[in-house]
C-alpha cells in the first residue's frame, strides 16, 4: 500500500512549531461543562468533559438485565451527540493558527460558528484540527461525536477500542481537550482542517531494559542481555468508567500492579493505549505491544477497511513511536485473509519506524499458517498444523477441546515438569532464508531468527466471587454476576459459593505455574502473553484471572508467591513426576531461567526437602494403626543440599541434578513424648524448595517451590479389600448384602454397561447414572462459547468443570494427603472419573469429594459419596480406581478409601433406600438451556 492512498491531511504540524517564550498561553483547556444534544433532539443537556455520555449519566437505562455475555451499561447510548460550548480566542493569539486537540474520541465532525471545519475518524490517537482563522473573542464550537458510524463495520464488534465486552462503545471525548496556539514560521500557511503530527522525539531517560533492543536467534536482547517477555493480554478492562484511563497516575497504578506480579510486557489486544500508558511504561521498564484496532479477515479487496487500518497504524507509530517502551507492534488479533497484504503493511510500517519489530497478527490464522516472510517475531499458540493428539506444534499447555485433543498437554499427560515446547520452537532459532544477514548495515536491526511468544497462555477458568458485585459503583453493572448467583441458589449450593471460588482459584494458580514454567523450560521460547492475570468480564464472562477485573486480589495468590515462577530469574525443577513410592529415587535436573541481566557464576543453588505445612492440607493425618497420635513430629528438613553454579551463560541454563531416595521417616512415628511407635507410617506431602544464594550481604532471593508426595502404601491392595464388597453393578444380590449390613464400594464407571457422557448428560441402561466427564484442569476460558464452537465443529465438548472441593481433614484421606482443591496427585483419579449429577438428591447431601461445575450448568456433581442403606453402608466412587492404582498416587487413594471403609469412622450420616437410590439415578437432572456464543476467529 503506497502513501498516495492514505487519508490526505490538510497540513502537518510539529512540536517545534509551538510558540516558545511568548507571554500568551500555549494552550487553553476546554475541560469543564459543555452543552450536549443527543441525536436530532432539541433538548439541551449538560455534560462534563473529559467524559462520556455514560459517565455523565445521560444515556438510556438497560432494557435487558438478563445479559450474561458481559457487564451491562447503565447509561448506554449509540449515535451522534453534539457537544457545544463558547470558546474565546485570546488577543495574544491574533497572528497564530489555532489547533483543537482531542486526545481520544470516536469519529468527529467539528463546526465553528456553524461552519464545518472538517471530520476525523482516528480512534487510536489524538484528533487535531486547525481551526479557520478566527478573530479574537468568542466563538461557538460544536463537536459532533458519533459512535455508530465513521469506521468500517467490522471494527465495531471486534476491536477492544469499541467492543461492549470490555471498554464499551462509549460516546464522548476523554483525555486532554484543548486549544493550542501554533506559531507559524515565516511564509508558512496552514489550511484549516484535520491534521496529523509528525513523528516525535523522546528526550527522557532510557532505562537499560530498552537500550539496544534487538533480536538474536530465538530471543530478544536489551543492553547486551537476553530478555524473556513475561507478558499479559490487555483488553481495555476499566469497569468503573467503561473507557480507558487517560492519566499517567492511572497507568502507573495498573502497570505497577503488573510489575509487582512479575509482568514486564503488555500486549494490547486489538487496540492501542493512550500516551499516559507509554509514559508510565517508559518509567517502569515494561515493553508494550499495541495492535491495530481489528480482529477478523484482513481482506485486501476491502479498500475501506484496508485504508482505515493502514492510517491507524501510521498514526500509532508517529504519535507514540518515540517512546522507548513501544518496541513491538502487531496488525491485530487472530487475523486471517491476505497474507500478502499483511506483509505489505509491515513493510510500509518499517519505513515509518524501522527501529521496531513487527508481526502479522497475534496468533494469525490461529497459528496454522506458521512463520511467514516479513515477520520479525511470531506470537502464536501453535506453529503450523495441528497434529491431533501429538501436541508437537503447540506453544502453550492448555487449549479448548475444539483446538486440541483433550484440551492440551496439561490436561492430558500425567503431571511432570519435563514437558516443554522445544519441538515447536527450535526450528526458528536460526536465521531464515529470507532474512538479511548484514544486520548492522541495515537501517533497522532485522531479525536473525524468529522469536516465538506463547499466545494467550493459560485461560484457566475459576468460579466467580460474588462478593465482587459491590465493587461495581460506576457505569457498568454485573447483572451477569447476579444471574450466576441466582442460578447457584436455585441449584441449592449458594452456601458453597465462596468455597467454589477459593478451590477453583487455588487450583488455577498451580495450573498457571505449570504453563508458565513450560515456557521457561523451552530453550528457544522468547516469552508468553498470559490470558490473564486479570478477569475478562466479556465473551460469556471469562473469570480466568488471578486478579479480578479491577486488578485487585481474588484471595488466591500473592505477588510474592507469583514471583516464584514469573520473574527475571526462576529456579526450575525438572522431574518426570510429582508422586513417588517410598524408597523410590527422585532423579531430577535443576535449571535456572536466568534473564536477570547478569551471570550467576559463583553463586549457589540451595535445595531443601521438607514436610508440607499447608493450612488447608491433611498433613497431620493420624496413622492407620489407630495409635492416639496428634501430630507428625520429625526433624526438618528431610534432606538438603547445594549445587554450585559454574556457568556464566544467561538464558535457560542447566546447573546440576538432585538424586534422593524418597523416604518419609526412618525411625518410626513419634507420639510426642519421644517414643517411636511401630505403626504404619502415613503417606506425606513434601515441599521441595529451590533457592539461589547470592551471598551473605546480598538480600536478593529467587526461590521456587514444588509440591511432591511420598506414598507408603502397599503394592498389593488385597489385604485392604477384606471385609468390603467391591462392585461395578448394584445388582439385587449386592443390594441384599448391603441392606443386611455389608460395606459396599460401588464404582459404576468400571461397569461394562456404563456409558459416560462427556458433556450432554445421557443415560444408558436402567441403573446407569447421569454423569459428566472427568476434567483434570479447570475449564478453558468459557464453557458456553467453546461448547458452541465444539458442537459446530463436531468436536468433543469439554466436561466443563472447575476442579474438586473437599474437606482435607475427612478421615477418608487418612493416607492420601490433600488440600481442599485439586492438586497434581489427583490426576489418575480424576482422569478415570465421570462425576455423578446429584441434582435430584437431597439438598443437604454433600459429596465427600465434590466436583465444581461451571457457571452455566451449576450441577451438583459428586466424585465420592456415601449413604447409610438399611443396616449397611454404601460408598460410591465415580472413578475407576483399579486403573488409577497403576500409579502410586492412585493406589494410595484406593487404599485410603478402603482403610476408611474398614474403620469405625465410616459412618454415613445421610440415609437412602435402594429403591430410592435407583429411582433418583433414573431421574433426568435439571435441564440447562444455553444460548449460542460464537467467537470472531474462524474455527
Amino acid at each position: 500500500m503506497k502513501k498516495s492512498i492514505l487519508i490526505v491531511c490538510l497540513g502537518f504540524i510539529s512540536l517545534d512549531m509551538l510558540a516558545q517564550g511568548s507571554d500568551s498561553p500555549l494552550s487553553l483547556s476546554l475541560a469543564g461543562e459543555w452543552n450536549v444534544t443527543l441525536g436530532d433532539a432539541k433538548e439541551v443537556k449538560h455534560a462534563m468533559l473529559p467524559g462520556t455520555i455514560d459517565t455523565n449519566h445521560l444515556g438510556f437505562a438497560p432494557s435487558d438485565t438478563t445479559e450474561t455475555t458481559h457487564l451491562t451499561r447503565l447509561y448506554a447510548y449509540k449515535g451522534k451527540a453534539t457537544y457545544s460550548r463558547t470558546i474565546e480566542i485570546p488577543k495574544q493569539w491574533k497572528k497564530a493558527a489555532v489547533e483543537l486537540f482531542l486526545e481520544r474520541t470516536k469519529p468527529t465532525w467539528v463546526y465553528v460558528d456553524g461552519n464545518l471545519v472538517d471530520s476525523c475518524n482516528f480512534i487510536s490517537t489524538p484528533q487535531r484540527y486547525i481551526l479557520p482563522k478566527l478573530k479574537t473573542g468568542k466563538h461557538q464550537l460544536d463537536i459532533v461525536v458519533d459512535n455508530s458510524r465513521g469506521v468500517p463495520e467490522q471494527v465495531y464488534g471486534s476491536s477492544h477500542a469499541y467492543t461492549e465486552d470490555t471498554q464499551t462503545n462509549w460516546n464522548g471525548i476523554i483525555g486532554e481537550i484543548s486549544l493550542k496556539q501554533v506559531e507559524l514560521k515565516a511564509g508558512q500557511k496552514l489550511k484549516s482542517g484535520m491534521v496529523q503530527s509528525e513523528s516525535r522525539q523522546y528526550t527522557g531517560k532510557v532505562l537499560p531494559c530498552f537500550r539496544d533492543f534487538r533480536i538474536e536467534g530465538a530471543h530478544f536482547y536489551a543492553d547486551g542481555h537476553p530478555v524473556f517477555l513475561r507478558g499479559k493480554h490487555d483488553a481495555a478492562v476499566w469497569p468503573l468508567t467503561g473507557h480507558v484511563d487517560m492519566t499517567v497516575e492511572g497507568w502507573m497504578k495498573y502497570l505497577g500492579i503488573c510489575s509487582a506480579y512479575g509482568i514486564n510486557h503488555v500486549r494490547f489486544h486489538s487496540w492501542c493505549p493512550p500516551e499516559a500508558a507509554f509514559v508510565a511504561a517508559d518509567s517502569l521498564g515494561i515493553y508494550l505491544q499495541p495492535e491495530l484496532p481489528f480482529w477478523g479477515s484482513f481482506d485486501d479487496k476491502d479498500e475501506t477497511l484496508m485504508t482505515f487500518l493502514h492510517q491507524e497504524g501510521e498514526n500509532i507509530l508517529r504519535e507514540y513511536g518515540h517512546h522507548p517502551s513501544f518496541r513491538m507492534m502487531a496488525l491485530g488479533n487472530e487475523l486471517w485473509g491476505s497474507i500478502d497484504k499483511m506483509k505489505e503493511f509491515v513493510d510500509d510500517f518499517r519505513e515509518i519506524a524501522p527501529h521496531k519489530y513487527y508481526t502479522f497478527g497475534s496468533n494469525y490464522y490461529l497459528g496454522y499458517q506458521g512463520v511467514k516472510e516479513g515477520m520479525d517475531y511470531f506470537t502464536t499458540c501453535r506453529i503450523g498444523g495441528e497434529g491431533w493428539g501429538k501436541y508437537n506444534t503447540h506453544t502453550r499447555g492448555s487449549f479448548s477441546f475444539a483446538d486440541a485433543y483433550d484440551g492440551g498437554i496439561i490436561n492430558h499427560f500425567r503431571p511432570n515438569t519435563t514437558m516443554n515446547f522445544d519441538e515447536a520452537c527450535d526450528k526458528w532459532a536460526s536465521p531464515q532464508p529470507w532474512q538479511r544477514q548484514d544486520v548492522e548495515q541495515t537501517s533497522y536491526k532485522r531479525a536473525a531468527g524468529i522469536p516465538i511468544i506463547s499466545h494467550e497462555t493459560g485461560q484457566f477458568q475459576t468460579y466467580p466471587d460474588f462478593r465482587e458485585i459491590k465493587k461495581y459503583t460506576g457505569v457498568l453493572y454485573p447483572y451477569n454476576f447476579e444471574i450466576f448467583r441466582r442460578r447457584l441458589a436455585a441449584a441449592g449450593m449458594l452456601s458453597q459459593a465462596d468455597d467454589f471460588h477459593k478451590a477453583s482459584g487455588l487450583w488455577s494458580v498451580k495450573l498457571y505455574k505449570a504453563d508458565i514454567e513450560m515456557d521457561l523450560r523451552t530453550k528457544n521460547m522468547a516469552g508468553f502473553q498470559l490470558l490473564d492475570i486479570q478477569d475478562y468480564p466479556g465473551q460469556g464472562s471469562a473469570f480466568v484471572g488471578i486478579l479480578d477485573a479491577f486488578m485487585e486480589s481474588k484471595g488466591i495468590t500473592t505477588a510474592n508467591e507469583w514471583h516464584q515462577w514469573c520473574s527475571s530469574v526462576v529456579p526450575l525443577l525438572v522431574t518426570d513426576r510429582f508422586c513417588y513410592d517410598e524408597n523410590e529415587m527422585m532423579n531430577a535436573k535443576v535449571q535456572i531461567a536466568n534473564y536477570g541481566g547478569e551471570s550467576l557464576k559463583g553463586k549457589k543453588l540451595l535445595w531443601k526437602l521438607d514436610y508440607a505445612s499447608d493450612e488447608n492440607s491433611a498433613d497431620d493425618a493420624s496413622p492407620k494403626a489407630g495409635a492416639n497420635i496428634d501430630r507428625f513430629n520429625q526433624p526438618s528438613p528431610l534432606a538438603q543440599g547445594e549445587i554450585p553454579i559454574t556457568t556464566d551463560e544467561e538464558g535457560l541454563i542447566d546447573i546440576g541434578e538432585i538424586h534422593h531416595k524418597m523416604k518419609v521417616m526412618a525411625n518410626g512415628f513419634n507420639d510426642g513424648n519421644g517414643t517411636c511407635l511401630d505403626v504404619k507410617i502415613p503417606s506425606r506431602k513434601v515441599i521441595l524448595t529451590l533457592d539461589i544464594d547470592y551471598g551473605r550481604y546480598d538480600a536478593r532471593r529467587h526461590r521456587n517451590t514444588y509440591d511432591l508426595w511420598i506414598y507408603t502404601t502397599e503394592k498389593s491392595l488385597d489385604i485392604y479389600k477384606e471385609g468390603v464388597v467391591i462392585t461395578s453393578d448394584l445388582t439385587d444380590e449386592v443390594a441384599k448384602k448391603l441392606e443386611k449390613g455389608a460395606k459396599v464400594l460401588w464404582m459404576p464407571t468400571t461397569s461394562k454397561n456404563f456409558v459416560a457422557s462427556v458433556d450432554t448428560i445421557s443415560q444408558a441402561g436402567n441403573a446407569t447414572p447421569y454423569t459428566v466427564g472427568g476434567l483434570f484442569q479447570t475449564d478453558y476460558w468459557n464453557y458456553r462459547m467453546f461448547k458452541t464452537i465444539c458442537e459446530n465443529n463436531k468436536k468433543t465438548v469439554s466436561p466443563g468443570t472447575l476442579g474438586i472441593l473437599t474437606n482435607p481433614k475427612h478421615p477418608i484421606f487418612c493416607d492420601f494427603p490433600t488440600e481442599m482443591h485439586t492438586n497434581w496427585q489427583w490426576f489418575p483419579v480424576i482422569k478415570e472419573s465421570h462425576p455423578l449429577v446429584l441434582d435430584n438428591f437431597a439438598k443437604d447431601d454433600k459429596p465427600i469429594v465434590q466436583v465444581i461445575d461451571n457457571i452455566e450448568r451449576n450441577h451438583k456433581l459428586g466424585l465420592v459419596m456415601e449413604w447409610k442403606v438399611g443396616a449397611g453402608k454404601l460408598l460410591v466412587c465415580m472413578s475407576d480406581l483399579e486403573k488409577a492404582s497403576e500409579y502410586p498416587e492412585g493406589r494410595a487413594f484406593y487404599e485410603s478409601v478402603l482403610s476408611y471403609m474398614r474403620s469405625p469412622e465410616f459412618a454415613p450420616q445421610s440415609e437412602i433406600t435402594i429403591a430410592d437410590l435407583r429411582k433418583k439415578l433414573k431421574e433426568e437432572p435439571r435441564q440447562i438451556s444455553l444460548k449460542e456464543l460464537n467467537n470472531i476467529s474462524q474455527y
